[in-house]
């Protein structure tokens, strides 16, 4: 996933460029082309490793009724309503309230993308070690914290730091969530299926977030504060989720555990009573 990050830092400075030059109908066009001809040549010599499997099916409802899986769905949902609130009004925020130039606000968006480049990359190493929902919720909580600072930043430096360490955080966040519904998933035919859905229902969080805070932001004034602080409650909601969810999953195994001791106390005591049956009716009396 850390990929398309060079796309967003290209895209950006090629539109930025081309827009005053030929117009913005023509900038777009040509960041089409440049998609299409890169995707064309991803397709001539991409090859799949094995041959697809059958049909799977579309939905899998039976899903939710695990418990940790249906909050974290829950939590996706939550926090992707206000993840990109940032992507969106950092340019404006810098121009109203900061006093940057066009260009500088506008190129924040490059460094943002690029700041979640490394953040796609770097946590995912420790996730392999410690387990990626134990990385997943301290970086969900950083994200939150960042967008509740982002009130207060008035400078030029402060906001080119906010820009980087949001862009690396809310990377890790993006990057974390199949891996975590790979392993809330018994059976890895099901992957597909379980990412899909949780992610069609997270797809939801990001069509009403933006426009949710551009209704209650005001740019005239200039005022942000309560957008900001909208988006960062949604983070902070999400993060509460995935801990409970965390907490679901260990109430999960604590009680497999109990079962499987019971189980194995219960076995001998079974195989006690086996041999003494089978010893009585070797020994029973039998008819002259």
């Amino acid at each position: 996933m850390a990929d398309n990050l060079t796309g967003g830092v290209i895209y950006v400075i090629a539109f930025r460029r081309l827009q005053p030059r030929i117009g913005f109908g023509w900038a777009t066009r040509v960041i089409a082309f440049i998609a299409l001809i890169t995707l064309a040549a991803n397709l001539v010599v991409t090859k799949t490793r094995t041959k697809p499997g059958p049909a799977r099916n579309l939905l899998e409802l039976s899903a939710f009724k695990s418990v940790p899986y249906s909050l974290f769905t829950a939590g996706t949902f939550v926090a992707l309503i206000g993840l990109y609130f940032p992507y969106f009004y950092i340019p404006v925020y810098c121009e109203r309230i900061v006093g940057t130039s066009a260009d500088f606000a506008f190129y924040l968006l490059a460094v943002v993308n690029a700041a979640s480049f490394f953040g796609r990359i770097v946590p995912n190493l420790l996730a392999d070690k410690v387990g990626s929902l134990n990385v997943l919720i301290p970086c969900t909580f950083i994200t939150a914290a960042l967008s509740m600072a982002w009130v207060g930043i008035k400078s030029v430096g402060g906001i080119v730091a906010f820009t980087i360490f949001y862009g690396f955080f809310s990377g890790t966040f993006l990057s974390l969530l199949p891996t975590v519904i790979a392993s809330l998933s018994p059976d890895p035919r099901s992957y597909g299926t379980r990412m899909g859905m949780s992610f069609g229902i997270g797809s939801f969080g990001i069509l009403i977030g933006n426009p949710i805070a551009g209704q209650i932001l005001n740019v005239a004034e200039g005022k942000f504060g309560a957008a900001q602080y909208f988006a960062a409650s949604t983070m902070f909601g999400g993060a509460v989720l995935f801990a409970i969810c965390r907490l679901a999953i260990l109430l999960e195994n604590g009680n497999r555990r109990n079962a499987l001791k019971t189980r194995l106390m219960r076995r001998p005591r079974l195989e006690e009573h086996r041999l003494q049956d089978g010893h009585l009716r070797n020994y029973s009396v039998r008819p002259q």
